[in-house]
């Protein structure tokens, strides 16, 4: 019987990522090419006279993602929609969502909420015609939350 490798690190494949909008889970969203996410932290530094070295503290920022993917039904052209009319203000209540879940091979399956994301540019490249289309989005919020099992 083969043993599992518990210190097997995990790859994309063992990766979700999720998107809802106003709760409502955009199950089409599903093509992601690679999905990044930065926990922005700023270093802090003081010195004082009297002291032989400078102080140390930092404070947090928030997140900023960036992902690219790739599409298959027009629904992300009505989910860019949403950004837009959202950032325009004519729906101003509409609510991002982003959940990763990873899930390791010992079982572990740690869940990461971006809540309440805003977006930045989110370009689309057509580079030729045997590539795929190329969405690319970027964004931030103010804070992340992450549920060990």
């Amino acid at each position: 019987m083969a043993v599992r490798n518990p210190s097997q690190r995990i790859k994309g494949q063992e990766t979700t990522v999720l998107w809802t909008q106003d709760s409502v889970l955009q199950a089409t969203l599903t093509d992601i090419q690679n999905f990044n996410v930065e926990l922005k932290f700023e270093v802090k530094e003081q010195g004082y006279l009297g002291e032989p070295t400078n102080r140390y503290d930092e404070i947090f920022n928030g997140c900023s993602f960036d992902m690219e993917m790739n599409i298959h039904t027009q629904d992300f052209f009505n989910f860019r929609l949403a950004i837009k009319q959202r950032a325009q203000r004519i729906t101003p209540d509409v609510v991002f969502n982003i959940t990763s879940v990873f899930q390791f091979p010992n079982g572990q399956t740690p869940v990461q909420r971006l809540p309440d994301v805003f977006f930045g540019p989110n370009p689309t490249q057509i580079a030729s015609r045997g590539d795929y289309v190329k969405i690319k989005l970027t964004g931030g919020c103010n804070d992340e939350s992450t549920q060990t099992s």
